[in-house]
């Protein structure tokens, strides 16, 4: 009699432990179906209120609802060469892709500060001049027409070539703080990007208050975060 009885207490736990197990598959299955969704495809109303996701060009840029820091979110380029932290108040403006080359081109408006930043990204893969520091910064200072020298940041995956220059527009009265350069991959060869960043005063205010030490930490913290993610070719071609 204790045998039977010991033989349906375990057939009973074997059947209530199964189902158990089938509802955590199902509920892990259901997790995986939610992380998998991109926000371009998700409801704008479920989205953080913030331009970043309520634009409709510039969410397809971004990889998820997840704020990596406070004001920032994570953006992939079309090209999946990249990723980087996104300004919440950032806007998709303009691009440019081919098969090797991506141009991204971003603003944003700062409406407690009035301040507007205008962003452009250039990404380079299997280029051989993108290895040569010499003739990138030649092109970058050419596009901006500056003169100066270039500070190098050293991190673990990259070298950082960063500058800045203040620029007195005949259309206004306060003058814009413009920081340039390239990034150039430590990992892999013929990969890097071009980049320039400029904070100026809104044009429907007359003044505002400016900040360059703040811009330039700003500038810092998303050049910090690029991660490339292309693997390496040895040609350049």
């Amino acid at each position: 009699m204790k045998k039977i009885i010991f033989i349906c207490f375990s057939l009973l736990l074997a059947l209530t432990g199964g189902c158990s197990m089938n509802d955590n598959d199902k509920n892990s299955t259901n997790d995986n179906k939610t992380e998998a969704i991109k926000p371009k495809d998700m409801d704008p109303k479920d989205l953080p209120q913030v331009p970043a996701f309520q634009d409709e060009k510039t969410r397809e840029y971004m990889v998820s609802t997840k704020e990596e820091e406070p004001g920032y979110y994570l953006l992939e380029s079309k090209l999946k060469g990249f990723r980087m932290l996104f300004p919440e108040d950032g806007e998709y403006s303009d691009s440019e892709t081919s098969k090797t080359n991506e141009s991204l081109f971003f603003d944003s408006i700062n409406n407690k500060t009035n301040i507007v930043m205008n962003a452009s990204l250039k990404f380079y893969q299997n280029e051989s001049f993108i290895n040569n520091p010499e003739t990138m910064l030649d092109i970058v200072s050419g596009k901006n027409e500056y003169k100066g020298k270039f500070e190098k940041i050293e991190a673990k995956d990259k070298d950082i070539y960063f500058a800045s220059k203040q620029e007195n527009f005949d259309n206004q009265e306060s003058p814009s703080y413009i920081y340039l350069g390239y990034i150039k991959s430590k990992k892999q060869d013929y990969l890097g990007m071009e980049y320039s960043f400029m904070f100026s005063c809104s044009a429907n205010v007359q003044t505002c208050k400016q900040n360059p030490k703040g811009y330039e930490k700003k500038v810092k913290k998303i050049l910090n975060s690029v991660t490339f993610n292309l693997e390496e070719r040895e040609d350049g071609k």
